[in-house]
Parts: structure tokens; sequence; C-alpha cells
């Protein structure tokens, strides 16, 4: 966040001087420059409040915040009912992630300022990064309020609705701002990026091509752009979008990651794990990206490859359930179902709607011979995806093996109702239907057994 330069100076000319030397370098960015003429303004004035509080801005945006503290803290010792220093003081503590300091800053300016709208947005956004989404709304809200022509708190209000899953909110928000400001980038990409969530891709598309009309260097709205066109198979046009923020930013890593996502849907996996890699490198504790690698190498056949991303992305993130999925269907292409399944149930555990989950550990349980827990397991996915016709298929073929005919022939014939080629699906597993009645010992009805010959 900006926060605007003092321009009042006052007292000894020579210090004056340099203060507004100072003020001129800031405002051109020329960061060091400032910094030496408001120290030389201090040395020649030391109470000199305004030059104490601009070389502190300058030092924040240098990323020197302790530095932008410590003349912070002497702004306010020489004029303690001064809001800027307290404001300035609050927006470093934030950055530092000192968030019970920053909010302390905060509430002293409303107090000296109750009117002040900008100590309120400050807080919001201190609330927002301690993941306080409904304070930080309220805050955005008073805002609002106090201010309610000024375009970018519709827009940081309405990221925040957007982070809390309202998304109807979110597009009244933006669609706010652009109203207050038409030529507002943020606006537009941001809409868009709520738009996409919401499935709305077209729309999420002409938000973004509206930013970039607006700003043709504006990274992030090719990015959002790329994952619209990418869901809605235009590979290639996402794939231009990546290359294009890529070209803006070499070191984007998302950048990198998306396009892999994008060759993983071409089946191009070489590239896609090319580019996770590279997104990797750029970011190493990206656990998406190893969790994506991981599935590239799993679907090659590699994976010793794949268990060793999963592993990492757990590391990285204790409690990532598509990792633990992922890592479970690795261990069962190796043929270790034990481990399988105990990935399995560790994703069911962190995510107990996931249908898929629930098939995969058990098929696991299938091939261990508990057909009891495997029956258990493909129930719970077909409650969870009443279409799940694998599902219906795995289940039926359970109960062959305890003999169950009548729920077998059932389940099979609603898999084939639903699409699945159940024939295929037991040859997958026995030559014939005489190979499985030797194998288990059992003589299959005619019924059902004419279900699974080809015909």
């Amino acid at each position: 966040m900006r926060r605007a330069v003092i321009p009042r100076v006052r007292g000894d000319q020579n210090a004056e001087a340099e203060f507004i030397k100072g003020s001129t370098c800031q405002s051109r960015k020329q960061h060091d420059r400032a910094i030496k003429h408001y120290t030389r303004a201090i040395k020649m004035k030391p109470d000199f409040f305004e030059a104490y509080t601009n070389r502190g801005m300058v030092y924040g945006e240098n990323g020197e915040q302790d530095r932008a503290i410590a003349d912070f803290n002497k702004a306010i010792q020489l004029k303690p009912d001064e809001t800027h220093a307290y404001t300035c003081r609050g927006i470093a503590y934030g950055i530092k992630g000192d968030y019970e300091r920053a909010i302390r800053d905060c509430n002293k300016v409303i107090a000296l300022k109750p009117d002040y709208p900008y100590a309120y947005h400050y807080r919001a956004l201190v609330y927002e990064q301690k993941g306080d989404i409904d304070r930080a709304i309220v805050d955005f809200t008073k805002a609002i309020e106090l201010k309610p022509d000024f375009s970018e708190f519709y827009i940081y209000r309405g990221t925040a609705y957007h982070f809390k899953g309202d998304h109807d909110r979110a597009i009244a928000d933006h669609t706010k701002a652009i109203a207050l400001n038409p030529n507002d980038t943020n606006a537009y990409k941001n809409r868009g990026a709520v738009y996409g969530i919401k499935g709305d891709h077209e729309r999420a598309i002409r938000d973004c091509n509206k930013a970039i009309a607006l700003d043709a260097n504006d990274a992030n709205a090719y990015k959002i752009r790329g994952a619209a066109y990418g869901i809605k198979g235009d590979y290639e046009r996402a794939i231009s979008d990546s290359n294009k923020v890529i070209a803006l930013n070499p070191n984007h890593a998302d950048a990198y990651y998306r396009r892999g996502v994008v060759y993983g849907q071409k089946d191009d996996y070489e590239r896609a794990i090319r580019d996770y890699t590279k997104a990797i490198a750029l970011n190493p504790n990206y656990a998406e990206a190893y969790r994506v690698r991981g599935v590239a190498y799993g679907i090659k056949g590699d994976n010793d490859s794949a268990i060793t991303d999963f592993n990492k992305a757990i590391e990285l993130k204790p409690n990532f359930a598509d990792a633990y999925y992922g890592r479970g269907m690795a261990y069962w292409e190796k043929g270790n179902y034990d481990r399988a399944i105990e990935d399995y149930t560790k994703t069911i555990a962190l995510k107990p709607d996931y249908a898929d989950v629930y098939y995969g550990r058990g098929v696991a349980y299938g091939a261990k011979g508990d057909y009891e827990r495997a029956i258990a397991d493909h129930t719970k996915a077909i409650a969870l995806k009443p279409d799940y016709a694998i599902a219906y298929n795995n289940r039926g073929e359970a109960w062959l093996h305890l003999g169950e005919w009548q729920k077998a022939k059932s389940d099979l014939s609603t898999a084939k109702e639903q699409g699945e080629n159940i024939v295929a699906s037991f040859h997958n597993d026995y030559e014939s239907v005489p190979d499985f009645e030797a194998k288990n010992g059992v003589k299959l009805p005619a019924d059902v057994a004419t279900m699974l010959e080809p015909q």
C-alpha cells in the first residue's frame, strides 16, 4: 500500500531545502538519494517530524522495515497525536507479519481520527493477512461508508468476499468499482477470476480481455484468462497466455505450473514435467507443483518418482488430501495395497466427501480379497456420486466373490446401463468365466455368466 509523501516543511531553510530534494527523489523512486537528503535534513534539524516520516517510508519501500519503524517511532515521539506516522508504522508492522502491533497502530489512528477511511482500510488488510476475513469485511465496509466513491475500497472488499467464497457479493463489488472507475484493470481481472471460479468462463475471458486492453503488460490478466481457456479446452490459447505471462515475468512460477497443467491436459507429459520442474526451481515450496508433477510421473509409469514428489508435497503441506490420494494411487500401481489403503484412509479423513478415494480404497480392499470392506467403500462412493458406473461394476464383481448373485446382477446391470463395459472390466482380471470359477471355486448362475461373456 502506497503511503503519501508529506509535502509540508518548516524551520531551518537549509533543512527544508534538503527535505524538498528528498521528496523529489522519493517521488522519482530514487530511494538512496532520497534517504541521503532526508538524513541531511534531520542532521540540520533534529526535530524534523516530516523528514523522519518520509525517510521511514523510503526505508519501507526498500524493504527495510526495521529502519522504517525506527524512523516512525522517532516521528511519533516528536508528535504523538499525528496520525500519519502511526499509519505508516502500522503498515510496516503488517509487512513484517507483526499483526498485533499493526492493528494497535491502526486502532490509535482511528481513536485520533475516527472518520479517516484509510485507517479502517489498512486494518482490514491486516485482518485479511491474519485470515480473519469477517473482520476485514467489516472494516472495508466502514471505509466505504466514509468514502463511498473510492473504487479501490470496493476492489479490496470484493477480494475479501472472494476469499470467503461469497462470489456474488465479490462480483457486485468489482462491478461497483468498474462503475466508479471504468479504467481500473484490477477490477476487471479480479471480477474475471471470480467468474472463472463460478464456471462462467466466457465472462471471465471477456473481463480479462478488457483488463488486457487497458494494460497489455498485466501478467495476472493473461494468467486468469489462460486458466479459463484451459478449462474450456482451448489449449493453444491457454498455452499462448502462459507464454505471455512468462515473457512478461520469466520468474513467474505459477505461469510455468499453469502451462504444465495444460500440457498435461494435452497428454504431453514430458513438457508438463519440464514446466512443473521449472516452477519448483523458482519456488521450492510449491507443494501443488510437486503434486501435479507426481501425477504426471505416475501416468508415465514412473511410480517411484511420483511417490518422491507426493512425499515432498506432503512434507510442505501435511494436510494435503490430494497428495495423499496421489501417493495412494502410486502405491496401488506398485502393488503395495496396504500403503495405498493407508493413504486413501488419510485422504478420507481430510476430505470425507471425495467419492474417488472411497472407490480407490475399495479397489485396494478387493485386490486384498477383503470384499466386505470393498463393498462398503464402493457403496459410499455411489452414495456420493450416484452415476459412478465403475463403482457399481466393481461392487458387482465383489458380490460375485461373495456368492451374492442377485446383488451382483443388479450392480452389473446398473453399471452397464450407465455406460460401463462390464465385459471388458471383468476380462481385465479373468480370462473367462470358467477362469473366474476355477480360481474362486464357484459356479456362476447362467444369467450372470452370460452378462460377462463377449456376445
